[in-house]
């Protein structure tokens, strides 16, 4: 399921002559064509993001590098 957002509450467009709207400023859809479209339009943000971005690779953890001791401000 892809989700969009407008800030635009009514925000229509069409698809293959098919009119479709967005509802309260959102647009749900699962519609290929739909979302190419969508994808496209510069007053449509979308909101969730394919499945392959939300499975970030595991990165590879850092030793911890201890803190160095604060240094103290010179007085003037």
């Amino acid at each position: 399921m892809t989700e969009y957002k407008s800030r635009f509450l009514e925000l229509g467009f069409y698809v293959d002559g098919t009119r479709y709207q967005f509802q309260g400023g959102r647009f749900v859809t699962e519609e290929s064509d739909v979302i190419s479209v969508l994808d496209a339009l510069p007053d449509a943000d979308r909101v969730d993001q394919p499945e392959e971005a939300e499975k970030p690779e595991p990165k590879a953890e850092e030793p911890e590098v201890a803190a160095e001791p604060a240094r103290k401000s010179s007085a003037k």
